[in-house]
Parts: C-alpha cells; structure tokens; sequence
C-alpha cells in the first residue's frame, strides 16, 4: 500500500462529499466523534463476482468524465490506480464487483499486528474464524476489522450503526461489532424480508432464504435517546377491539420489516420496472436507507456510508436534511450517484435533470457534490487511537471441576519446574532490570496450558500431562495433536529453539514426577480440609 498524503486543510464540512479512495484511507483520516450515524452495506463474502448491466448503458460522456476524473488526481493506467487503492473503470457498461476474498490480496499485516495489539478480542474472533469457516472469511473479517474499528472512532458517542449483511457471514460480523462496539451495544438484528418468492426460488428444496440482515449498533448509551421511534399508519378501517377508530400514531416499527401487508419496503431487485435500478445486483432501496435514517438522526446531522456504491444512502440523507458523506473504491460510483440524484429530481454539480424547473438558469434542485480523490482526504486533527478497554473476567466456578489445581496454579507450579520458560522451545518473558541487564519474568503472561501426551492418545488432563508453551507451538500442537516429545524435535529442526538445544529445555520424566508429588500433596490437603469441615 501506498502512504497516502493530504494536499488541503480541513475543510468547514464535509457535507455533500464524495471520496474516490479506499474507505480505509478516509476513515484513517477523519476526526474522532465526528458522524453521527454511519449506514453502510458493505461486501457479504459471498465468495462470488457480481456483474450486472447498467441501467441505462454508460454513455461515451460518462467514460470520459469518469476518466478524467481519474487523471485530474495523476491517475491514467490501472498501474496508476492500484497504487493508490483505486478500482480503474475498464470503460465497460457493467456494474461489477468482486466479493472473494484471500489474505495475498485483501489484508496487509501490519492491520494484524495493530488488532493483535489493540484489539485482542476481535484478533481472537478473526483467528477463530480460520477454524470454523475458512481463510477466505477470516481475511475478509480482517478487511471488515480495521474498518469497523475505525468506524467506532469517527462516530460520536451518541452516534449508530447499521450494518447490513446476510446469512454467509451475519454471525461472524455480529461477534465482531461484539468485540468492538461491546455486546452492551447491541441493539437490533433486524429481518429485512425481500419480498415476494416467484420461479425458480419456488422450486428449491428446503426453506426458501427470504431475508437479509441489518445489525444495528450504538456507541453509548446516549445514542439511545438519539431514536425517532417510527410508526406504520392504521389502515382506514381499522378499529379498536371496541369498535372505536384508534388515536394513537400507528403500529411501532418492529425488527421485522416488510413482513406484512401494512409494510411495503420490498427490494427494488424483484421489480422488473423499478426505476431505481442502477445494474448493480445487490443494489438496496432508497425507502430501506429513508427509515434508517429518520429513526438514528435528526436534520443538519451527519451521516456516512463507506461503501456507497449505488448511492442509496446519500439520496436518502439529502432529502431527509441531513449532512452526508461518501465513500467508494471506484470511480463508477460518482456515475453512478449523478443518476441517482438526477432519478430524484436533484442536480448534481449544477447538471440539471429533465423536468425541474430553474429560475435565472438556476436549478431549485441545490445538490452541489464536491468529488475528491485520494491525495485529496482530510487532514486528521484528533490523533487518538480506538484501543479495547480489557474488561476483567472472573474466576469461573465449574459444576465439577476436572483438576484439584486452577489453571494458574498449575502454570505457575510448571513454569517455575522450567525456570519460566516455556517447555516447547525455551521461551521466556524478559525484562530490562535498571542496570541494563536482562533477567526472566516470573509470570504465567503469554503462556499456554497444553497436554504432554494428548487426550486424543490417552493422555490425561492433571497436572502431571500438562505443559506450559509458548502460543505459537502450542497452536501447532492444538492442531495436530502431537507427543509434546515430538513436537519438540520439529521445533530443533525448524530452528525455533531459543535454547541451544533440547538437552537445554526442562526434562520431561523428571517434571512429572515433581507433578505428581505436588499432585499427591494437594489431593491429602483436600482430604485433611474435608475432614475438618465434617468434624
């Protein structure tokens, strides 16, 4: 990745701006506790590619704006655009996006190392998604990661989110607004039912999928007296039970949308005639993002879409009086959003669309969108960076527990067996000491409790057949299930020792012996407390 530099200052607002950049830069970028309601629909790891025909066809015009736009920022090859995180428009009438994803292509380390840093938790839902699902997701989790983190960053403390997603990967991006947002924080998994199912849906076996999934989030709790409860109008012949008209507001919103007749929010995508559509094939209503936006904002606030591709929620914010920012990878997007403000009776850049009256050769419609490109972000003035706060865990107190020895009294009496070093490959935690030497740590901090013999050989689980290891050895050991013996003469042969040799690691016999005398002395201190307390 290119480093990326800002050419101008800050500007007053950013309302009605539009970013050609990869939305991580942007967000890097901007100022903490400055958006309050991000609505975005992002990639879904579907592992797919996704092509559809614009609608209508990009006219020569609209290739030439696009690539002009491009060489106004030094951008004129694909060379140029993969540089800076740019998609390079290929000039075709297609609306097409990649949604596969790969660690080579998608994630760069250091992102890994500042969540391992930073965000232990999120690092742990990413690396257990490799287990649980595949590479692909957990990369794809990794990209979504720096960017969520980020998002939490920008967003007041009465600010929102919502996320939209569907069933490939709605669980995995719930653990991870878990982990960055707090599980305090949840407020919604709202059902978006798509609308109705006709040819060839209807001949799947099994149950039909129907729905998506929109996650909704806040980031204190002084964004939830920041929400416009809304309400669906009673039919005209609805009455009370007493046969009286009703006098309330309606019927309250529930998390379940376009689920029945009073509801009517279905996806433009199955409507053969809807003239919202852009091409893209995921493309989502106008209305959907309208509902979002009046319950989570109020007029003259500031909402953000990172992934606003087809422009939906910005036409929403402009005609419910709200500020917004943009942001997309490609320059097809700002094609894109001129015919999706024009569709709304809106000029964009002083472009007047068919049918809107002007006075004095000025359009009514007063949508002025500034276009900026990557060189061209805001400068940053809060440097602050959005760290976990460690929350403290208790002690779990087991049914049955299945040793007499906690895990900490167990790593504690093993380490010290070794010299606190790990059993594995020697590793120990060092610190300066104030006349500059070194000296070991004595402390169980990045140490892994495993088993010598495996439990999948027999092996069992007191303290006699377990082992202190460094995280690194003991994943390779989790995995393969291997004799902690023969695990440790891979070690020696890989060169990952950090003691000279394995003669130079703690003997193995020798410590289960101490293990089971410790083992044999804590079972009579039981046994002699048992007693007295039965006295």
């Amino acid at each position: 990745m290119s480093p990326l530099t800002t050419t101008r200052p800050n500007p007053v607002s950013l309302n009605r701006h539009l970013f050609i950049v990869d939305n991580y830069h942007l967000l890097k970028s901007m100022d903490s506790e400055s958006i309050d309601l991000i609505c975005t629909d992002p990639p879904f790891a579907k592992n797919d590619t996704f092509i559809g025909s614009l609608r209508p066809p990009l006219t020569e015009e609209e290739i030439q704006k696009e690539l002009e736009t491009l060489k106004r920022w030094g951008i004129g090859s694909a060379a140029d655009a993969e540089r800076l995180d740019v998609v390079w428009p290929t000039g075709e009438t297609t609306a097409k996006f990649t949604d596969i994803w790969s660690w080579e292509s998608d994630v760069h380390e250091q992102w890994m190392d500042d969540i391992r840093d930073n965000r232990p938790t999120v690092f742990k839902i990413i690396e257990t998604s490799r287990k649980t699902h595949s590479e692909g997701t957990a990369a794809y989790l990794a990209y979504m990661a720096v960017r969520l983190i980020e998002c939490h960053r920008v967003l007041k403390s009465s600010g929102s989110l919502y996320l939209h997603c569907d069933h490939t990967a709605n669980s995995y991006l719930r653990m991870l607004l878990d982990g960055i947002f707090g599980e305090q924080n949840f407020r919604n998994e709202i059902i978006w039912r798509i609308g109705w199912v006709s040819g060839y849906k209807t001949q799947k076996r099994g149950w039909i999928r129907n729905h998506d999934t929109i996650l909704y989030y806040i980031k204190s709790a002084a964004a939830a007296k920041q929400f416009n409860k809304e309400y669906l109008p009673y039919p005209t012949d609805y009455v009370r039970r007493d046969g009286k008209r009703p006098t309330g507001k309606g019927f309250p919103i529930e998390d379940t949308w376009n689920c029945h007749k009073g509801d009517v929010l279905d996806s433009i995508m199955i409507k053969s005639f809807s003239s919202e559509k852009t091409g893209y094939p995921t493309q989502k209503p106008v209305a959907l993002a309208e509902r979002i936006v009046n319950a989570s904002s109020n007029p003259g606030d500031v909402v953000f879409d990172p992934f606003a591709g087809c422009a939906y929620i910005p036409v929403a914010a402009e005609r419910l009086g709200r500020q917004w920012i943009a942001c997309d990878i490609s320059p097809r997007a700002l094609t894109v959003l001129r015919r999706q403000f024009k569709k709304f009776e809106y000029a964009v850049d002083g472009e007047t669309p068919e049918g809107v009256l002007a006075s004095d050769n000025v359009s009514l419609a007063r949508t002025q969108v500034t276009v900026r490109g990557p060189a061209e972000l805001p400068i940053r003035t809060t440097m602050e960076d959005d760290i976990e706060s460690i929350k403290p865990l208790p002690q779990r107190r087991y049914k049955t527990r299945a040793s007499i020895f906690t895990r900490g009294e167990m790593l504690e009496f093993l380490l010290n067996l070794s010299g606190w070093r790990a059993w594995c490959c020697g590793f120990a935690n060092w610190r300066e000491n104030r006349d500059s030497t070194l000296s070991i740590e004595r402390t169980i901090r990045n140490f892994e409790l495993d088993h010598i013999d495996p439990k999948s050989k027999q092996g069992r689980h007191e303290i006699d057949n377990r082992a202190p290891l460094c995280p690194y050895h003991n994943s390779l050991k989790s995995d393969r299930r291997i004799l902690l013996d023969d695990l440790r003469i891979e070690i020696e042969e890989r060169g990952e020792l950090v003691v000279p040799s394995i003669d130079d690691l703690v003997n193995l016999a020798w410590a289960r012996d101490q293990a089971i005398e410790h083992l044999i002395g804590g079972r009579a201190k039981l046994r002699a407390r048992t007693l007295s307390g039965l006295a």
